[in-house]
């Protein structure tokens, strides 16, 4: 698996935020914190993603906004998309 550049904006008493760092710490995912409470400059810069409430993830520039496990499974490349958890077949 390829080296990942992860970067979590997060606010005060957020708990999708907590989840979000915790499931990566979990998956031993390295990444940088950002957060936006009481530092406008970060707030703007999460802004400029046009996502405007945390916690926002971006994985190689890549948003996943909010606590959205499978979705950061697969971008993280630790599970293939195609073999996701909500697959059904049938025959």
């Amino acid at each position: 698996m390829r080296h990942r550049n992860v970067e979590v904006y997060i606010s005060d008493n957020c708990k999708q935020c907590e989840q979000v760092m915790n499931q990566l710490d979990k998956w031993d995912i390295s990444y940088s914190v950002k957060n936006i409470t009481n530092a406008p400059a970060v707030l703007k810069e999460m802004q400029a993603h046009f996502i405007y409430s945390t916690p926002l993830v971006l994985i190689d520039g890549e948003k996943v906004h909010g606590f959205q496990k499978n979705k950061l499974q697969q971008m993280l490349g630790l599970i293939n998309s195609m073999y996701s958890s909500r697959t059904n077949f049938s025959y």
